[in-house]
């Protein structure tokens, strides 16, 4: 299972991961402010560009054998800390469960202005990745009951992790270099640009 694999993995690279940001800037990375992701985003999600977010940083953070690359399993170690700490961090009330209020702002998409199979297709149309445009909340609630209990959370987080590594390795080697990085935070770029017009578009001008 997804917590007890990873969190062993987490453990073991503990002392060499630092610690702060989380998936959709949760604690830190501003709950995601709007959750879209960019194709081929990095490790920390959608808020890339700034200093904490070269390339060189993001290797130095998650590269605990030192070969200046990022391997899946030191990938999936360093998400695995993130998502348990932005688990514990959402969970206000220690329940064990969160709900759309904890989770921080929903996917911007979720306005019932927008029309979303347009927005999604003007995405595809303009060279961007539909399929990263979702609402965080939903797709971790597998059983519809209306709240994410920590195996979901988990679970969508893994599959996630999976995902993001698998955009950014270009070369398909399982492992992240420098170049890759690079090419994932201007990809994403490209992408929000992209999604922030689709979004203006998909409006209903009679809302």
């Amino acid at each position: 299972m997804f917590n007890r694999k990873l969190l062993a993995l987490s453990i073991l690279v503990a002392g060499s991961i630092m610690a702060g940001q989380t998936f959709a800037q949760g604690p830190d990375r501003g709950g995601r402010g709007d959750y879209a992701q960019g194709p081929r985003n990095e490790m920390r999600g959608d808020r890339q560009g700034g200093p904490r977010q070269s390339p060189g940083r993001i290797i130095k953070r998650a590269d605990t054998n030192n070969d200046q690359m990022i391997s899946l399993q030191e990938f999936l170690a360093e998400r695995a800390e993130l998502t348990v700490r932005q688990f514990e961090h959402r969970d206000s009330d220690g329940d064990g469960l969160l709900t759309s209020t904890d989770t921080g702002p929903r996917h911007r998409a979720l306005n019932p202005g927008v029309d979303i199979a347009e927005f999604r297709a003007c995405i595809a149309e303009n060279g961007g990745n539909p399929d990263v445009e979702q609402d965080p909340f939903s797709a971790s609630d597998s059983n519809g009951d209306g709240s994410v209990s920590k195996d979901e959370f988990y679970a969508f987080h893994e599959t996630r992790a999976m995902e993001q590594f698998d955009r950014i390795d270009a070369d398909n080697n399982d492992q992240l270099t420098s170049a890759e990085l690079l090419g994932n935070m201007q990809d994403g770029k490209a992408h929000r640009a992209i999604a922030r017009q689709c979004l203006e578009d998909s409006r209903d001008p009679l809302l």
